[in-house]
């Protein structure tokens, strides 16, 4: 091998070694960072438990708010006995169709609506009318038109999901680049080309950010209509134990809502991780 050869040889070898250390070293990193994040929620959660623990019966009369020990045991009681699971199954049908009703009804509305010249403008003012109404205000009236059973709360959790989803999407179809639309309608892409390999994936973050935004407010809208008529579901136990001044189970319920949460978010980042692998972390 001629000496130039040899030598350009050892350099892009000496190039690919750096890289690759590189890489180690930011993945190392990486995962030192994540572990100091968590270390930092579990110090902060800790830091509020101490806080609720002392001022619980000192500070605030225990009747009102209840201790950690006591909602912790009150939260094992209902998980063993089965009271929790009997009224969370309840509550995440009537959650999970209601959040995923309303994703896909503010998804498809906006590109139907962006899609129509001068849609969006048209549209606008009547959305944000719709959206600035109180759905609590209205909560009465979709329980007389839809019943007492698993309708109005899906309708109710669906109408908190559903608006924030659209003009999340509006905005992420809207930041498509228009010359990127034009240099593939003159490639000869179609329509539905360019809505699945252009608009969508770059309007990606755009939505999951709004899917991870609205997951509590779909469980909210589960739980005001079981306060206002349900025999069953979180919501009614909540409502139930609040009556009897019983605060420990009322923060038993609560906690179980927060861990579904918490479940919830961290699925729809593991989907966005898997939709948007091309994009930046």
């Amino acid at each position: 091998m001629p000496p130039d050869q040899t030598i350009g040889a050892a350099l892009d070898a000496r190039e690919r070694n750096l890289l690759d250390r590189e890489k180690v070293s930011q993945s190392t990193r990486a995962r030192h960072d994540a572990w100091r994040v968590r270390a930092l929620q579990l110090g902060l959660l800790l830091i509020l438990l101490v806080a609720w623990w002392g001022a619980s019966g000192r500070l605030i009369d225990s009747l009102f708010v209840s201790d950690p020990v006591s909602v912790a045991r009150t939260f094992v009681q209902i998980v063993v006995d089965g009271t929790l699971w009997w009224h969370l199954q309840q509550t995440l049908i009537e959650m999970s169709a209601g959040y995923v009703l309303g994703v896909g009804i503010g998804i498809g509305l906006a590109i139907i609506v962006c899609g129509i010249p001068w849609g969006e403008m048209i549209a606008r003012p009547f959305m944000l009318g719709l959206f600035a109404v109180p759905k609590v205000a209205l909560a009465p009236i979709v329980i007389v038109l839809f019943g007492i059973y698993l309708a109005p709360k899906i309708a109710l959790s669906a109408s908190l999901v559903l608006f924030i989803v659209y003009f999340n999407t509006v905005a992420g179809i809207d930041s498509v680049n228009p010359r990127m639309r034009e240099i593939l309608k003159v490639m000869g892409a179609s329509k539905f080309g360019i809505l699945t390999k252009l608009t969508l994936p770059h309007a990606a973050p755009y939505i999951f950010t709004a899917m991870r935004i609205t997951a509590p407010g779909a469980l909210i809208g589960a739980i005001i209509g079981e306060f206002l008529s349900a025999n069953r579901g979180i919501g009614f136990f909540i409502a139930a134990a609040s009556s009897r001044y019983d605060t420990a189970r009322v923060f038993a319920g609560i906690l179980a809502l927060l861990a579904f949460v918490l479940v919830l978010n961290a699925l729809v980042t593991r989907l966005e991780a898997r939709v948007s692998r091309w994009g930046p972390k």
